[in-house]
């Protein structure tokens, strides 16, 4: 088994967007819905429908959701940006329609017209590298959600003991001994306060319960 490496086309090691027909109850009677597969990208697709025998090393990162802050995923981007590699493990390539006939291919990569053969070391390499960065992203993935979860127990506690209305004193900072109402959390966690008129947030551990109102 031999190993090539293949030039990509820009944007093409990234996730295809695919669409899915639904059944509705509209005069039409369907739409289509826009779908995401993120472990596969395009130049893949095209590379699996041709019948070739492919690999793009994969690097895993852990990204934020853009709406849901708090929330942390696994994502596979391309190592090598650029690049996939093919092999003849199971038939002869066909360069022709390798480079002609399938989306997202460049060109192989190629020394005086001939394609150029990957060491096998070079590849046990590539793969060694994958399995560390997956390994890292687990690491990562459990430590934001660690984090998270911790971030929502601690939001829950605070606005227990400190709900909206609450008169309190800041402990420290530099609004220290001025005295303010709760009017809730904000996303980060701290507590939004309501002092002479102006709104401000404070972390919640530098304010403490002010209870000469309530003896008043």
């Amino acid at each position: 088994m031999t190993w090539y490496a293949v030039r990509t086309k820009p944007g093409s090691q990234q996730p295809q967007r695919a669409y899915e027909v639904e059944t509705t109850r509209s005069a039409k009677g369907y739409r289509l819905v826009p779908s995401l597969d993120p472990n596969i990208s395009a130049v893949e697709v095209s590379l699996k429908r041709g019948g070739f025998t492919y690999y793009m090393p994969a690097d895993m990162r852990v990204v934020r959701d853009r709406k849901k802050t708090n929330v942390w995923t696994k994502r596979r981007f391309a190592l090598l940006l650029g690049y996939v590699f093919v092999s003849d493990a199971e038939k002869a390539i066909d360069w022709r329609k390798l480079e002609e006939k399938t989306p997202g291919v460049e060109k192989g990569v190629k020394c005086r017209g001939t394609p150029m053969p990957i060491p096998e070391s070079d590849m046990e390499l590539l793969r060694e590298m994958e399995a560390e960065s997956a390994e890292i992203a687990e690491k990562k993935l459990r430590f934001f959600e660690e984090q998270a979860a911790l971030k929502s127990q601690t939001r829950r506690m605070t606005s227990s003991k400190f709900p909206t209305g609450t008169l309190v004193r800041i402990t420290k900072g530099p609004a220290q001994d001025k005295h303010g109402h709760v009017t809730g959390l904000s996303r980060d966690g701290r507590l939004k306060l309501l002092v002479q008129k102006l709104e401000m947030s404070v972390p919640f551990d530098s304010v403490e319960l002010d209870y000469t109102e309530a003896a008043e």
